[in-house]
């Protein structure tokens, strides 16, 4: 397995920068941690990075233990930093759960969830990241997804105009072993993101003899069904076939 542990300097400075509200940049940040992996990211299919230009970067959700998520969220963005052009935005504004649930654990649902509701909120204020409540979303948060929702969605399209990026892992679950299915709305919610404006770049990640591989394939537009009812199967399917081109 890959050694994957921050730089206790960076640490140092994202725990100052939430506990004080700093802006940080996770372009800048995925630089510095991608370089402290050891091995190193094998990245392929670097070609299909955008240099400039408007993109929805959707991934898989792998993690295992020792290796969370974020680290998918760090190697990836490095890799997309590194082909972008000086000129262009390079920061990835990731679509990210607003807290941890535990329907199993009744003591962990009310003493976690709140906890890492609060610190997400002040990593994605920190990083210009987008919080949204889990899917399927509880009754009392369908009106905050809705919510969530509509922000990503002009945020895409302000991203749009001024070729910035989005960042989504449609599954919104954590699945080692291959690529499972994203909840029920994705599609449609990855829909309308296209429709404001962002092709996506879909990127599959796994690990090889111990190496975080990162592959990405070429830029697309799904095909968006007129009627609405058809969108969400739809656009899922599309998307997630271009993930699992990635990961075979």
């Amino acid at each position: 397995m890959g050694y994957y542990r921050l730089p206790a300097k960076l640490v140092g400075n994202i725990l100052w920068s939430l506990l004080t509200m700093r802006p940080r940049s996770i372009a800048r940040d995925g630089l510095v941690a991608a370089a402290g992996m050891s091995p190193p990211p094998e990245v392929l299919g670097s070609e299909y990075i955008p240099p400039r230009g408007p993109c929805l970067v959707a991934c898989n959700h792998y993690s295992r233990p020792g290796l969370g998520v974020w680290w998918t969220v760090l190697g990836i963005t490095a890799a997309v930093v590194a082909r972008r052009a000086p000129n262009a935005d390079p920061e990835v504004h990731w679509v990210m759960t607003a807290a941890w649930t535990f329907p199993e654990s009744r003591w962990r649902q009310r003493l976690l969830t709140p906890l890492t509701r609060f610190a997400f909120g002040r990593a994605a204020r920190v990083y210009g990241l987008v919080t949204m409540p889990p899917m399927p979303p509880a009754p009392h948060e369908v009106t905050a997804r809705a919510a969530a929702v509509l922000r990503t969605v002009r945020l895409a399209r302000r991203l749009a105009r001024k070729g910035g990026m989005i960042g989504l892992a449609p599954e919104g679950q954590d699945n080692p072993t291959g690529l499972g299915q994203p909840p029920k709305g994705s599609g449609a919610f990855i829909a309308l993101l296209v429709e404001a404006g962002l092709p996506v770049l879909p990127v599959g990640v796994t690990e090889r003899g111990g190496r975080m591989r990162i592959s990405f394939g070429e830029t697309f537009l799904p095909s968006v069904p007129p009627r609405r009812v058809e969108r969400d199967r739809a656009v899922a399917r599309q998307v997630m076939e271009a993930i699992a081109l990635q990961i075979t």
